[in-house]
């Protein structure tokens, strides 16, 4: 991680600044207790024939939100175009800006539509980018991006990371009230943003796995939040322990064949999330031998001699169901560049289960393709979308487990991949 109080994340947090300062000076406090908001139906007369558009139907549903009190003590602001390279569609809320010191709690949020949810983590030092999701505001400062997807416009978030946000891919401003129950730490022993590489596992029986351990084995216990982004997906460790001979618990790892520790494993099929955790120990895993990069904000307390029973949860899709995945072409890739930062096609790199569908659209102005292969080996034929028009889509439904590289044959710089798992 190198040092935040860069240029081009002050002008981003002053402009943050101002957006939310007028946002905020329209928030109206609501005295009674706290209700769930339902929006009332507005109707006008008019001797003028009506009209009636997209934009017009955003603008009443903008000024409807606005037009309701919030519930006490939650806030309000209208998202901006996203500053983001490779995001410049995008609409995003920052809540918390960029800091050099871990937020943590919890947010609660009602959005105008359906959002994303972010926390980012860094600013990364040089060649600490390598697979996973980035965000950066001028294609070399960069930090680390957590980027969940509820499907949702009202719910619960826990997070841990140097900056909050909410977002969507759209073009269209949306509205959100929130309220956000955190902290903000300095950075400790158990209050941690970095990014590391993975080892050989040395526990008995996974030393074909790979490990990457961010909280080492204490006789403290650990309790707090991670947030984190992968190259790939993960599993969530922690250790409890070193335990008796007496007790038998139905997971354990060792190092030795001696001390054993209780080992808690969640598998949350994902490389971005949140967990809430416990524990004498943090990792995380996988069962491949190739190693891995993750990115990840804790913040944590460490309580000497004490187990504190935490339930095991972590953000992730349902994945008893097929998930579509939205990928855009973005304006201006039909010219040389967004390869530099990986942004020809946003997000340039997914990871899905088989039996997703990637749906890719393209919202430049230069047609495109979406095809199989690569620009020094040709097209794999496994799919290929031909010319993409502006504003069309091309969707492709993922069975078969394996990696695909994919690029443009009309602008070959253009290149992304879909990892299924």
């Amino acid at each position: 991680m190198v040092s935040i109080d860069k240029a081009a994340i002050v002008l981003t947090m002053a402009i943050v600044a101002i957006a939310l300062g007028v946002a905020a000076s329209g928030d109206m406090t609501q005295d009674a207790d706290p209700a769930v908001f339902t929006p009332s139906t507005v109707s006008t007369e008019t001797s003028e024939p009506e009209t009636s558009s997209f934009g017009a139907d955003l603008d009443a549903e903008i000024m409807e939100k606005a037009e309701n009190p919030l519930k006490s003590g939650w806030e309000r602001t209208t998202s901006m175009l996203d500053p983001g390279v490779g995001h410049e569609t995008h609409q995003i809320a920052i809540l918390l800006a960029p800091s050099d010191k871990v937020y943590s709690g919890t947010l609660n949020y009602d959005a105008s539509e359906s959002i994303q949810l972010i926390t980012l983590h860094g600013p990364l030092a040089n060649g600490e980018d390598k697979g996973q999701a980035i965000w950066t505001p001028d294609g070399e400062t960069k930090f680390a991006l957590t980027f969940v997807n509820p499907n949702n416009a009202k719910g619960e978030w826990e997070f841990a990371g140097n900056a909050l946000a909410v977002h969507t891919m759209n073009t269209e401003p949306f509205t959100v009230d929130y309220k956000i129950d955190y902290t903000e730490k300095r950075m400790s022993d158990t209050v941690v943003t970095s990014t590391t590489m993975s080892m050989l596992d040395p526990g008995m029986g996974h030393e074909s796995h790979q490990i990457a351990i961010l909280l080492a084995p204490s006789s403290d216990v650990y309790s707090g939040i991670i947030s984190y982004t992968a190259s790939e997906n993960i599993q969530l460790v922690t250790l409890r322990g070193p335990i008796g001979a007496d007790e038998k618990p139905a997971k354990t790892w060792t190092p030795d064949g001696e001390t054993i520790f209780e080992l808690t494993f969640v598998d949350p099929k994902n490389a971005m999330g949140s967990w809430e955790f416990s524990g004498n120990a943090l990792a995380v895993h996988t069962m491949y031998t190739n190693q891995f990069t993750v990115s990840y904000s804790i913040s944590a307390t460490a309580t000497a001699g004490q187990t504190i029973e935490v339930e095991d949860k972590a953000d992730m899709k349902d994945t008893s169901e097929p998930q579509t995945i939205h990928v855009e072409i973005p304006v201006a890739t039909s010219v040389p560049g967004c390869e530099e930062t990986n942004s020809c096609y946003s997000p340039a790199d997914v990871t899905i289960k088989a039996g997703d569908t990637v749906h890719w659209m393209n919202v430049d102005t230069a047609a495109h393709t979406v095809t199989g292969g690569s620009p020094a080996d040709g097209p794999s034929g496994v799919f290929d979308s031909s010319l993409v028009m502006a504003d069309a889509v091309y969707a492709f439904t993922f069975d078969e487990i394996g990696s695909y590289d994919y690029f443009c044959m009309v602008h070959p710089w253009m290149t992304g991949t879909v990892t299924v798992n």
